[in-house]
C-alpha cells in the first residue's frame, strides 16, 4: 500500500452442497456460515442442535430465508444454522438434506 500498511487475505474454507444425514455430526467449526436444503417435505420436523465441543448438544435455532427464527423445520425450503460449531439434528425424517458452508 505504500504507507507502512498492509492488508491481510485470507481464503474461507468452503464446502459445495453436499448430502447429508442430519443425525451424523457435521463438523462446522471452520465455517463461519452454513446452510441447509430441506428437499421434500419432512415426515417428522427437524430439530437441529449445536455444540462447541462437539458432546454437548443443545437445541437451536434455524432461520428461513426471510430471516425468521425456527425451532423446528417442518417444509422443504432453504434455511440457515449457526456457524462455527458441531452440528446435527436431534430428529427429523423423511426428507433429502443437503449442506453447503462458507461463503
Amino acid at each position: 500500500m505504500g504507507d507502512d500498511t498492509f492488508a491481510e487475505v485470507t481464503t474461507q474454507p468452503m464446502l459445495m452442497p453436499a448430502a447429508w444425514t442430519p443425525t451424523a455430526i457435521f463438523n462446522g467449526r471452520l465455517y463461519p456460515d452454513v446452510e441447509i436444503q430441506i428437499i421434500g417435505t419432512p415426515s417428522t420436523a427437524y430439530v437441529f442442535q449445536d455444540s462447541f465441543d462437539g458432546i454437548t448438544f443443545n437445541d437451536c435455532n434455524a432461520w428461513d430465508r426471510s430471516g425468521l427464527s425456527l425451532t423446528a423445520i417442518t417444509a422443504p425450503g432453504r434455511y440457515r444454522l449457526p456457524g462455527s460449531c458441531y452440528l446435527k439434528a436431534r430428529q427429523g425424517a423423511g426428507a433429502t438434506v443437503m449442506i453447503r458452508a462458507g461463503s
